[in-house]
Order: structure tokens, then sequence, then C-alpha cells
């Protein structure tokens, strides 16, 4: 890694800050939508809880893979889709 540590913490934390900043705006409880793609990535491990990788690094679905359910997640929170 190049570029000392708390730079990178501090832009992260902006990042961060923005992101829930813009959520709350919404009404959006950011900490369910992140714990549903948590959710949905961990199922992605393999029967042994390895990851599956393609040559490139990236992590592969397994077929175990449940895609995330986000509009599930804000309809708990009130939301209602357009054209419902």
């Amino acid at each position: 890694m190049k570029g000392p540590l708390d730079k990178l913490a501090h832009e992260l934390a902006d990042v961060v800050y923005v992101a829930y900043g813009t959520a709350l705006v919404h009404g959006i409880d950011l900490d369910a939508v992140i714990a549903e793609i948590h959710r949905s990535n961990m199922t992605k491990l393999g029967p042994d809880g390895s990851v599956v990788r393609r040559a490139d690094g990236k992590v592969l679905k397994g077929e175990h893979y449940e895609a995330p359910d986000v509009s599930a997640v804000l309809r708990r929170q009130g939301w209602v889709p357009s054209g419902a």
C-alpha cells in the first residue's frame, strides 16, 4: 500500500459518512441493507467455508448463492415501490 494509512482511513470514513447521510435523508436503515448484502455475500462460500476464485481473483458465486433482496429489506422499512 502506498501513502499514509491515516489519510486512507480519513477518505474511507468520508465515503461512509456521505453514504449514511444520504440514507438518512431517504429514510433508509442502511445497516439493515448492509446486513442483507453481507448475508448474500456469505452464500458465495463453498460447502467447506472456502472462497472459490477465478484466475483473476474474483470471488465466484457457488451453487448455494442467494442474491440479496434489498427490496424486501426496504419494504420492511415501509418503502412502497412506485407502481405498486
